[in-house]
């Protein structure tokens, strides 16, 4: 991508377990409010690893802490090739312990919206957006907004045939969401992305045997 974004997020926790999944490094820059009673944060990673944070005059694992609750807020992360200073010197330096597996394993990452953020000048070229979207245009009828989609396998199971057909990552994350409670209009909402699209997807999914859908 040429330009960087300032993208938000109704989740911080849910952009910092991405970084951590896709072994990021780099800088990821982050911000809530309103002037004067603006808020800004930075999270430094190595390979995914978080290795330094700061808020305000907090730094380091409580710093990392605050941040982590943070709700809707702008972000913006910017790659890094060279090693990243950790804020914990002595003793305590090295990658900053998170509180087990609710960051760090288990969880799959989740599109976010970038709605009527702009984009800003370019800084470096190093710099990525997160994450990426399906690339496929849509085809077929649009569903049904109530059509609730149900899965008809495991996770695991259907993950192994959307990689077999080289489907986009967003696949993996819609599989996950499926869960014969939320409707069409609702997994809508979650992923950000066009109502064609995700009609697109899910009827590729039928096809493949993944998921049924039920009217």
């Amino acid at each position: 991508m040429s330009q960087q974004q300032v993208r938000i997020t109704h989740s911080l926790a849910n952009i910092i377990r991405v970084l951590q999944t896709e072994r990021r490094t780099g800088e990821l820059q982050v911000s809530r409010g309103n002037t004067p009673y603006t808020e800004t944060g930075s999270i430094a990673f190595v390979n995914g690893q978080v290795v330094a944070a700061r808020i305000g005059q907090y730094q380091g694992p409580q710093a990392f802490a605050m941040l982590s609750t943070w709700s809707q807020c702008f972000f913006i992360f910017h790659t890094s090739t060279a090693p990243l200073r950790q804020s914990l010197p002595g003793p305590d330096t090295g990658p900053i312990r998170t509180q087990s597996a609710a960051l760090t394993s288990g969880i799959h990452p989740l599109p976010e919206r970038s709605s009527g953020i702009h984009p800003l000048p370019e800084r470096n070229s190093g710099v990525h957006s997160l994450p990426e979207r399906v690339s496929e245009a849509p085809s077929g009828p649009l569903l049904s907004l109530t059509t609730i989609p149900s899965a008809t396998m495991s996770v695991v199971k259907a993950v192994s045939i959307i990689e077999k057909n080289g489907l986009p990552r967003s696949y993996r994350q819609l599989i996950f969401l499926i869960d014969g409670r939320r409707s069409v209009e609702a997994l809508i909402v979650e992923l950000g992305l066009e109502p064609g699209e995700v009609s697109h997807m899910l009827q590729t999914l039928q096809r493949l045997q993944i998921i049924r859908l039920a009217r």
